[in-house]
């Protein structure tokens, strides 16, 4: 697709030396007009050698419209810098120039055994080839094409549940044994062993996605297994984890998906509207497409001065590695780029298009400063479309800042990765990310900082301003935000933007998002709308400013706050805050103290719908020392229901201090051909989250099983990761749970874990063996997941009785194993139900007609939960919950 961007004059400055390259021309010609050179690396080299001839002067490469394959990396080094900014290498299209790193595949047959596929031949393979012939990407007619996978693209399965165990002799490696709801391995039945090792399984687990091969499955167990790395305990793969299967020959089922075997042959599956004897097929090839390699540690070795302008720049291959991706949020442990930038200054891209890429875009990564990236398109990544920075803070001499990406179209990212972002800055200071189009992701869309709380970062003073952040997530994966940052940003400016459709899977679709130890940064001029958690919301940090901002439309709470803290965590003025649905104040933060300043606000729910301001009428909000000059009032937007904020005249907002500011300022500017651009990505509907599956528990913690009860679990342990875990069995054979309580703990309910088993009707029975050392004492629960929630079975166990509610149900002794077993109806208000206890001498005990809450009904919620802030422990041993 043309830019339609106007090349840039050439000034009398920069007119001194000119080369040109042509489709037609050869590499064994002068260069000139007449006599072009076929290839942007001989241009190159006719560069430097002029430079060294003439150094002062300007010089431009003309590369005229046409398509050019890149079999290699171009690869820029000091040698290849122009003389100055106002002298500089320039690289400049005329018409449409397209340099390629793909390959054209081509010879396509229809395959008779297979109807509706074509097939073509890409390689012979011979011994000791080691498969290098194979590729990842391919597109049909500039669309990508979704290698064969199963459910099809846009769908997903449901896991039940996964379990680790190391290899033997690996110091890296485990195996992953996942479960699988059943029917989901039904298409991988009669796949054979080898091909089975092509299969790639791909997880998404809040905020991230784990890429791993597969091992084995067994489709009548319901069990498959991959080989990756330990899961990081704070996001594991787990139980409602989405997750797809690709890369085998069934799964090729669907128009737009294609497959390659080990013998050489690509299948396709046609769209309806594309002819395989016209198409234009390409695979990825190349990795890199350009590399600037300035000298990081010498300034003057750096490469300078090189413009790019009105080129199109496609098909980078990325290939996912022998031992898989583990997940990394952001996807920053893969550097798989298109233009890679290291020890760089004053480069810049101008008119350009990145399309078609495997990995990211472009990567301004070690020691570059002052580099440009304008009304630039970057579409169709695997990974993300722009990153500024390195993940580790560096020294300021070789620290990259200073970097601009304006104006922008920055669309139809993670392809390959997910969890990416759309814009990346990390330990980087001194960059504007303005007026850019960033839409089309399933993660966040900026993130900037890379600092997890309050030490010293290299993100300061950044601009997110005038951008049009919107549909990313999808309802996905969790944990996202139009804006992200993390650590102390003092100077950051995050203003000005539009930013809406954030959906997130399971929690966690917020607009602007300060994560952990976000400081000294203001949200001001904001417009958010239509998210799925809040239009703002503050993990923890410090001495944030949100001001003058609309708020509208989230799903849950408008404002969220979750950590309190013993310092202002953020000012909150002169807002306008409109909703329908969800509450006010999101999340825990609120009723734990965090400090915030709010004042100057306007409240409104539509219909003028009661407001709850964290549990507090708005009279008692007040009292309690909030928004005293803040008003509860009907803003007057022109049409709200249809997303049109604009303040009718007379709005009560003007009482507040409000001050409007014009919306239509965010995202690209310049002609309307580049705005209808922007606005030509179609977007897809968020994806149907399904309810989770009940799920039976079967532990004797003694063998392995992907359902484990820690598997399936949920622990809260206040960061002491070893509070609760298996361990021999006190007194006894086999393995038990131990879960090991603490006088310090800072809440009395902990530690405790809990699980879903999502029971909503029929009879279910919990059973257990229960063991308590001296003065410990532990709560067993059944509850609902309404708000507030309703408790069911309930049993108290202390070292010397169980009761329930208060009453006395049997005594027992300390350092003993009782066995239990809870039986309840569900789906049934006032319901009753029955516990039995099996002491060690035999005697049996059976209690008919305990109560629960009236309102219960369904059990979404079984916990365990230390009670006494004890130093002591309690145990458990063969977990058994199931309903019929």
């Amino acid at each position: 697709m043309l830019l339609l961007v106007p090349t840039p004059p050439v000034t009398a400055a920069e007119s001194g030396i000119h080369f040109f390259v042509s489709p037609d021309g050869t590499d064994a010609q002068s260069g000139t007009q007449s006599q072009p050179f076929a290839s942007i690396t001989r241009a190159k080299q006719a560069v430097r050698d002029a430079r060294v001839s003439r150094p002062d002067q300007a010089v431009t490469v003309h590369l005229q419209a046409g398509h050019y394959t890149l079999d290699q990396t171009v690869v820029f080094t000091s040698a290849d810098s122009g003389h100055s900014a106002e002298r500089p290498v320039r690289y400049q299209g005329s018409g449409d120039v397209v340099l390629s790193g793909g390959q054209q595949i081509s010879g396509w047959q229809t395959d008779p055994q297979h109807p509706g596929l074509w097939k073509t031949r890409v390689a012979e393979p011979k011994p000791g080839d080691d498969q290098d012939w194979r590729f990842e990407q391919l597109w049909v007619n500039g669309r990508r094409a979704s290698r064969a996978r199963t459910p099809n693209e846009g769908d997903f399965h449901t896991l039940l549940g996964v379990s680790e165990v190391p290899i033997p002799g690996s110091k890296r490696m485990l195996t992953h044994t996942f479960a699988a709801q059943a029917d989901d391995l039904a298409s991988l039945k009669n796949v054979d062993a080898e091909s089975l090792r092509d299969v790639q399984v791909v997880v998404y687990h809040k905020w991230d996605t784990t890429r791993e091969w597969l091992q084995s499955s067994d489709p009548q167990r319901h069990l498959f297994t991959t080989h990756g790395e330990i899961m990081k305990p704070h996001n594991p793969m787990k139980r409602d984890c989405l997750y797809f299967v690709e890369n085998y020959r069934v799964a090729l089922d669907s128009a737009g998906e294609w497959f390659l075997d080990r013998d050489g042959w690509l299948y396709y599956h046609p769209r309806k509207d594309e002819s395989m004897t016209t198409a234009n097929v390409v695979a990825a090839g190349v990795p890199r497409l350009f590399d600037i390699q300035g000298d990081i540690n010498d300034p003057q070795k750096r490469v300078k001065h090189i413009y790019f302008d009105g080129l199109k720049l496609q098909h980078a291959e990325y290939r996912i590695p022998e031992i898989g991706i583990r997940s990394n949020q952001a996807a920053m442990n893969v550097d798989a780029t298109a233009i890679q930038l290291d020890g760089a200054e004053d480069i810049r891209f101008t008119g350009c298009a990145v399309e078609h890429i495997g990995g990211t875009g472009f990567w301004f990564r070690k020691a570059c400063r002052d580099c440009r990236v304008e009304r630039t398109r970057v579409t169709d990544v695997g990974v993300s479309a722009v990153r500024i920075g390195e993940m580790r803070l560096v020294p300021e001499p070789v620290r990259t800042g200073g970097i601009i990406v304006d104006n922008c179209i920055l669309h139809s990212g993670g392809r390959i990765l997910p969890h990416a972002v759309g814009v990346w800055v990390g330990h980087s200071s001194d960059n504007a990310i303005t007026h850019c189009d960033v839409a089309d992701f399933y993660y966040t869309a900026v993130s900037v900082g890379w600092r997890w709380g309050y030490a010293e970062s290299g993100a300061k003073r950044n601009r997110i301003e005038y951008n049009h952040l919107h549909h990313i997530g999808y309802r996905i994966l969790s944990d996202m935000g139009g804006v992200y940052t993390l650590g102390p940003s003092e100077g950051t400016s995050v203003s000005h933007n539009v930013i809406h459709d954030v959906y997130a899977t399971r929690y966690g679709g917020w607009g602007l998002y300060p994560d952990e130890g976000s400081s000294d940064i203001v949200f001001e001029n904001n417009l958010v709308h239509d998210v799925r958690d809040g239009g703002f919301h503050q993990h923890y940090g410090r001495e944030n400013i949100v001001r003058n901002n609309i708020l509208a439309f989230s799903e849950e709470g408008q404002v969220a706050v979750t950590r309190a803290e013993p310092h202002l965590s953020f000012t909150f003025e002169r807002n306008l805050v409109y909703f329908d649905d969800g509450r006010l104040l999101g999340y825990s933060g609120w009723q734990n103290g965090s400090q915030v300043a709010m004042n100057h606000n306007l409240y409104w729910r539509a219909g003028g719908q009661p407001i709850d301001f964290a549990g507090k009428t708005w009279q008692q909000w007040r009292d309690a020392g909030h928004d005293q000059d803040s008003i509860v009032a009907d803003p007057m937007f022109v049409d709200p229901d249809n997303r049109d904020f604009t303040l009718r005249a007379g709005s009560p907002a003007a009482k507040i201090g409000f001050v409007p500011f014009d919306t239509t300022l965010a995202g690209v500017q310049g002609d309307q051909a580049w705005k209808d651009l922007a606005a030509a990505t179609k977007f897809r509907d968020p994806y149907v989250v399904p309810p989770s599956a009940p799920i039976d528990v079967d532990d004797d913690f003694d063998t392995d099983n992907p359902v484990s009860l820690l598997g399936i679990a949920t622990l809260q342990q206040e960061g002491r990761h070893s509070m609760i875990g298996v361990v021999p069995t006190p007194h006894g054979n086999g393995r038990s749970l131990k879960v090991q309580d603490a006088a310090d703990m800072k809440a009395v309910y902990n530690p405790h874990f809990y699980w879903q088993p999502d029971y909503t009707e029929g009879k279910s029975r919990l059973s257990f063996r229960i063991r308590l050392q001296p003065t410990v004492a532990v709560s067993c629960e059944w509850r609902s997941n309404t708000r507030p929630y309703q408790t069911g079975p309930v049993l108290q166990f202390t070292d010397s009785a169980i009761t329930s509610r208060g009453r006395k149900l049997i005594d027992i002794d300390a350092d003993t194993w009782v066995d239990v077993t809870m039986e309840a109806p569900q789906g049934k208000t006032n319901s009753q139900w029955t516990a039995t206890f099996v002491l060690p001498n035999g005697e049996r005990n059976e209690v008919t007609d305990l109560k629960c809450d009236p309102n219960w009904t369904e059990t979404r919620w079984v916990g365990f939960i230390a009670t006494a802030r004890s130093d002591a422990a309690f145990f458990l041993d063969d977990v058994k919950m199931h309903n019929e």
